[in-house]
């Protein structure tokens, strides 16, 4: 396999439930090399639900909604760049059940949403708001967007370079991709070694740094304008799962499994350990 950012062949680097992860010698990009051809069944409702099985949410409204503060800052900052500041248009790709196009709405935003969730897809269209099944690769429409929000979806597709292409043609002029992923790059990441949470196969297929994901995208048509390592406000069960991804613990997952239909499920609490990329890049017009 071929670093899709250098076009160095790839290392094996270790396994993590059946799957190999391997790592680019000369950029340090790591992505996983066996990669099923339907990924779909990874999305299904449990995801969005507290299967875990599927390395996904305890309840993604929940789980948000106690992290409401998080997403109202990346708006903030966000709107900072845009270019058109009246009602301003964005497509998020991977909108899971539509809570963040819906803060975006109630900011002003035009808002249209994609995911590959057949289940978060119709969440969204109950929502009010117009979204549609798919990927980015299988999207079509003949509008031109103001900003293109990915959040922890880039870590997720198989081909992240036809990704960035297809934002590069889905943006109007100065149009802005804004994206989040995991930090593989960060110490945290490297403290915790292949217990860092972020490795989960196959959901998660590529693992970035901000210094290789700037050089992906710098090469693809974009000029990065702000890198920053935002922290999160993250609901408590949440927390416990993590807990439970980084120690193996037992006691951590049945802990998450309980504190999810009790009280703890509406407390969220700030968390910055640097692994998580905010990034905002301009199209190159």
């Amino acid at each position: 396999m071929l670093c899709i950012n250098c076009g160095t062949k790839m290392d094996a680097y270790f396994v993590k439930k059946s799957f190999s992860i391997v790592r680019c010698f000369t950029c340090k990009l790591m992505a996983v090399e066996n990669v099923p051809a339907d990924l779909s069944p990874y999305y299904r409702e449990g995801y969005f639900t507290g299967d875990v099985t599927l390395d996904g949410y305890m309840d993604y409204d929940s789980d948000k909604e106690v992290s409401k503060k998080t997403y109202v800052d990346f708006l903030g900052v966000m709107k900072k760049f845009v270019k058109n500041q009246h009602s301003p248009s964005m497509l998020e790709v991977g909108c899971a059940t539509g809570f963040f196009m819906n803060l975006g709405k109630q900011q002003g935003w035009q808002v249209e949403g994609i995911d590959i969730s057949e289940y978060a897809v119709q969440k969204t269209k109950e929502k009010g708001m117009v979204a549609s099944v798919g990927t980015l690769e299988t999207y079509v429409t003949d509008k031109k967007f103001d900003a293109i929000v990915a959040q922890d979806v880039i870590e997720h597709v198989k081909d992240p370079i036809n990704d960035i292409k297809k934002s590069a043609d889905l943006l109007a002029d100065n149009g802005l991709l804004v994206l989040t992923t995991p930090d593989a790059g960060s110490l945290w990441a490297r403290v915790w070694g292949k217990r860092w949470h972020a490795f989960v196969p196959p959901q998660h297929l590529f693992y970035f740094s901000v210094k290789n994901l700037s050089s992906v995208l710098e090469k693809n048509g974009f000029k990065v304008e702000y890198c920053a390592h935002h922290g999160k406000w993250f609901a408590v069960p949440y927390i416990i799962r993590l807990l439970y991804s980084w120690t193996g613990l037992g006691i951590f997952s049945k802990l998450a499994s309980w504190s999810s239909n009790s009280f703890l499920k509406k407390i969220s609490l700030p968390i910055n350990v640097r692994d998580t990329i905010f990034l905002i890049a301009r199209k190159i017009n």
